[in-house]
């Protein structure tokens, strides 16, 4: 079975842990569609690369997604709002793992401020390989309501659009 292609989108906090994901996945077979952001001299919007990723999602360019920002919150809300997209925060590999399998989410958050890049790369590998409801003992009732759950988070919301990056202007103070 081919390996899905992953979308990776980051505000400026967190495009170095963007930078060592894009790096692991490419290194161990997986297609990655980088939407941004590619520099740390803007401020780029969390709602903007949010929109991308799940743009990105909607059309099949890429079957899953990683998001990125300081604390995984931001990067959270601005690609959960969309149609298509079940989207989970994690700090850590087993929760990366559990939102794939329990949930079914198809995109992770998470931030440079509490995750290192060695196990934010941890992370994605086990969010990637995991399988929706691949849980050994757990009935078919309750597979079917995190199934009907799951469906219900990708129902909500707008639908996305093509959009660019939304920058407001320089990082620097000065």
């Amino acid at each position: 079975m081919a390996k899905p292609t992953i979308a990776l989108a980051a505000v400026v906090e967190g495009l170095e842990l963007k930078q060592a994901v894009h790096d692991h996945l490419q290194n161990i077979g997986y297609g990655v569609l980088d939407l941004g952001c590619y520099a740390t001299d803007r401020f780029v919007t969390y709602p903007s690369v949010g929109e991308r990723l799940a743009y990105a999602l909607r059309t099949g360019e890429a079957e899953l997604g990683v998001v990125f920002c300081s604390y995984g919150s931001s990067a959270c809300a601005g690609v959960a709002k969309f149609q298509g997209v079940c989207a989970f925060a994690s700090a850590s590999v087993r929760t990366a793992e559990m939102c794939r399998k329990l949930n079914g989410a198809n995109v992770l958050c998470m931030g440079q401020a509490i995750v290192d890049p060695e196990v934010a790369c941890e992370m994605v590998s086990a969010f990637a390989n995991a399988e929706f409801l691949d849980m050994e003992g757990v009935s078919e009732e309750i597979q079917d309501f995190h199934r009907k759950a799951r469906d219900e988070l990708m129902a909500r919301g707008d639908i996305p659009r093509p959009r660019e990056l939304e920058a407001l202007g320089s990082m620097s103070t000065r």
